[in-house]
């Protein structure tokens, strides 16, 4: 009996999950504002995000986001967020603080002269970030070297 009762529980938790699934993708990112950076030595910063989010979906928690910043294949900046809760059907700015650190073997100069010419080809990013509803289940979100040029196109 006890097994039966584990054997549903386990289907009914992957039933929500994929179902939730499908309303997390609802979820557009509308606008993207840096509205303040601080530096904290030299390699690190502290920066605040005013980030639109339309959300038409249940609330929805976003823990333990973090991001790997690669130019050419190598890191360069590894980036964490604080975590937010998306409320449910509405269209909202939330303030993201996020963390940055330069990687330690990465030349901050190549960075600038690669944003005074603005050719965004050779950066992509790792992203994760675990979603997760008011009744506590989630789903870890894991996206790898997707190129940063369709990522600011998108905002």
């Amino acid at each position: 009996m006890n097994r039966i009762v584990k054997i549903l529980l386990t289907a009914l938790v992957v039933l929500c999950c994929s179902s939730c699934g499908k309303s997390l993708k609802d979820i557009q990112v509308t606008s993207c504002k840096l509205t303040s950076i601080s530096p904290r030595g030299l390699s690190s910063f502290d920066a605040s995000l005013d980030l639109g989010v339309d959300n038409p979906s249940v609330q929805v928690s976003l823990t333990k986001m973090s991001a790997t910043l690669k130019m050419n294949g190598e890191p360069c900046l590894y980036l964490t967020a604080d975590d937010v809760t998306l409320n449910p059907k509405s269209q909202e700015v939330y303030t993201l603080t996020v963390h940055g650190l330069m990687d330690s073997k990465f030349n901050p100069f190549s960075l600038l002269t690669l944003l005074q010419d603005m050719d965004l080809e050779p950066m992509s990013v790792d992203v994760f970030c675990h979603g997760a509803l008011k009744s506590g289940i989630g789903k870890d979100f894991v996206y790898k070297d997707l190129p940063l040029k369709d990522l600011l196109d998108k905002i």
